[in-house]
C-alpha cells in the first residue's frame, strides 16, 4: 500500500466520480481505475459500490476513508513540524477567484491546517485570469465561466442558482418567485465575462423563450448590480454572491426556471509542476466544494 494510492483513493472518495477525480489529479481515468482496483485487491474487500459509471463508498470504504484521512493528517502535521524545526518557510499559493460567500470559510479552514502558507488572492476579469494562468502568475482560477484552452484543465464543481434582482419600486418586486418569461419586456443590465460569445444571463432568457432587451452589458458584476440599485434595469443575481449585501434599493426574486444557473469551476495548467502546498490547496478547494454539493440543493455534474 503506497501513499499515492491513498491520496488517489481519498480524491475518488470525496468526489464519488472517477472522471472528475482523474481530472483533478491530472491523470488518465484508466490509470486511476487501476490504482483503486489494486488498492482494493491489497485490502481484500471492495471500497465502492459500482452501478455502471456511478460509484458510491460502501461501509468499508467510508470507514477506510475516515482512517486514511486521519493518518494523512498526522503525516502532514509531522511534515509541518519538521519544517518548523528546520526553520523552513511554507510555500505560497496564488489564486484568482470570483466574489462569493463560499470562499472565505474555505480559505479559513485551509489556514487552520497550514497557518504559515501565504495565499495571494485576486478578483480578476476571466480574460485577465486566463492570461495570468497561462503565464504562470497565478496557479488556480475559480470562475463561474469555463476557462478553457490548450494546456488548461477545467473542472466544473458547483451548480449555482441564478435569481432575479430588481429595484424595490419595480412592479416585479411584489413577487417572491416568478417565471422568467414574466420579465421578457423589461430592461436588462447584463454581465459578461468576456470569454463567452453569449453570456449565461442571456442564455437563461433565450431558453425561457425570449431575447432580452440588454441596455447595458459590463464585465464587473458590482457595477451591474449598482445600476440595478439605481433603478436602471433588472439583472440576474448569483446564489452565493455577497455583493447584494451593499445594495439598499433592490429585491431578489427566486426564479422557477431550472435552467437558470451557472457552473462554478476550477482551472489550472495540465502540465505545470505545482508545489506540494499548491497541489494540497487545490485538493482542499475541490473537497470543500464537493461537501457544499452534498449539503445543499446543488449537485455535481455527472
Amino acid at each position: 500500500m503506497q501513499l499515492l494510492q491513498l491520496h488517489y483513493f481519498l480524491t475518488v472518495a470525496k468526489t464519488e466520480h472517477m472522471s472528475h477525480a482523474a481530472s483533478a489529479l491530472n491523470i488518465s481515468q484508466s490509470s486511476l481505475s487501476k490504482t483503486i482496483a489494486k488498492l482494493e485487491d491489497d485490502i481484500g474487500v471492495p471500497l465502492f459500490d459500482r452501478n455502471g459509471k456511478n460509484i458510491r463508498l460502501n461501509r468499508y470504504g467510508k470507514y477506510f476513508a475516515k482512517e486514511v484521512e486521519r493518518a494523512l493528517r498526522i503525516l502532514e502535521d509531522a511534515h509541518e513540524a519538521v519544517q518548523e524545526m528546520a526553520g523552513i518557510e511554507e510555500d505560497q499559493v496564488s489564486v484568482s477567484v470570483m466574489s462569493s460567500t463560499i470562499l472565505p470559510p474555505i480559505f479559513r479552514s485551509f489556514y487552520e491546517r497550514r497557518p504559515n502558507v501565504r495565499i495571494y488572492q485576486s478578483i480578476l476579469p476571466d480574460v485577465v485570469a486566463k492570461e495570468r494562468l497561462i503565464s504562470g502568475e497565478i496557479e488556480l482560477c475559480v470562475s463561474n465561466t469555463p476557462i478553457i484552452g490548450q494546456g488548461i484543465e477545467w473542472l466544473p464543481v458547483l451548480k449555482e442558482r441564478l435569481d432575479l434582482i430588481v429595484p424595490k419600486d419595480h412592479w416585479l418586486a411584489q413577487y417572491d418567485e416568478i417565471d422568467l418569461i414574466e420579465a421578457k419586456n423589461e430592461r436588462f443590465i447584463g454581465y459578461k465575462s468576456g470569454l463567452e460569445s453569449v453570456s449565461m444571463f442571456e442564455h437563461c432568457c433565450l431558453q425561457s423563450g425570449f431575447k432580452p432587451n440588454i441596455v447595458f452589458e459590463g464585465t464587473e458584476l458590482s457595477i451591474v448590480l449598482q445600476l440595478v440599485d439605481e433603478g436602471q434595469g433588472i439583472s440576474f443575481y448569483p446564489e452565493y454572491s455577497f455583493l447584494g449585501n451593499h445594495l439598499k434599493n433592490t429585491k431578489i426574486i427566486r426564479l422557477k426556471n431550472d435552467h437558470c444557473f451557472q457552473m462554478v469551476g476550477f482551472a489550472w495548467l495540465k502540465d505545470r509542476k505545482y508545489s506540494y502546498v499548491a497541489t494540497q490547496f487545490r485538493q482542499h478547494m475541490i473537497q470543500a466544494f464537493a461537501d457544499i454539493n452534498k449539503n445543499s440543493n446543488s449537485s455535481l455534474i455527472k
